[in-house]
């Protein structure tokens, strides 16, 4: 595939799929299917490294026929002889998924002026975690309120309570990007990217 390929399988009941670059134009293959767009058709693409979140690195890209595609830094290994080794354990390449898409952002930059370049999460996925997050706080808030007002303590609620406080934290680092915002190449560029490693 070149310098600027990626190998991802988002899931263990996913297909195996690769992207990569030949001057303007993005190849990829799915399984035995394959196919091909041009930079300048498009019209958008959105990066979200999801950087101290958990979660893995996204990238979606919209053709201005409307066709999506969805990059990601996972990949579960096949039952394949050179991958059953690795079965069950995670792999993830973030570093050929940032090299394809650092590229990839510079050359739609050139080759389709009017695409939109964005960077972070999609505005409903920020909406959904400020909703959850403030339906966490009230719970919590609640249920302190109520057990002052009853005068007594219920272990049931206060280790539930214990338990959305845990898990608030984690919904901090996409609360704090704002949702999508125009994508800086220099920072991009300039970003040294995780090593690829394997989990599980």
């Amino acid at each position: 595939m070149g310098q600027y390929g990626h190998v991802f399988r988002p899931g263990p009941f996913h297909r195996r799929r690769a992207y990569w670059l030949d001057s303007a134009v993005l190849h990829w293959r799915i399984d035995s299917a394959k196919g091909h767009v041009q930079l300048a058709d498009i019209a958008s693409m959105r990066l979200n490294l999801a950087e101290g979140t958990g979660s893995a690195a996204r990238c979606v890209l919209v053709e201005k026929s409307g066709r999506v595609h969805r990059l990601c830094d996972r990949y579960w290994p096949i039952w394949a002889k050179e991958e059953r080794l690795y079965l069950g354990r995670l792999q993830q390449r973030n570093a050929t998924l940032r090299n394809l898409t650092s590229t990839l952002g510079r050359r739609l930059r050139k080759a389709n002026p009017d695409a939109v370049l964005e960077t972070g999460p999609s505005r409903g996925e920020w909406t959904a975690t400020c909703l959850v997050a403030l339906f966490g706080v009230t719970v919590i808030v609640a249920g302190a309120v109520l057990m002052a007002v009853q005068g007594q303590i219920s272990c049931p609620a206060v280790a539930f309570m214990a338990l959305v406080a845990v898990f608030l934290p984690m919904l901090w680092p996409v609360i704090r990007s704002g949702g999508p915002k125009p994508l800086d190449h220099d920072a991009l560029r300039d970003a040294k990217p995780q090593p690829d490693r394997v989990t599980g």
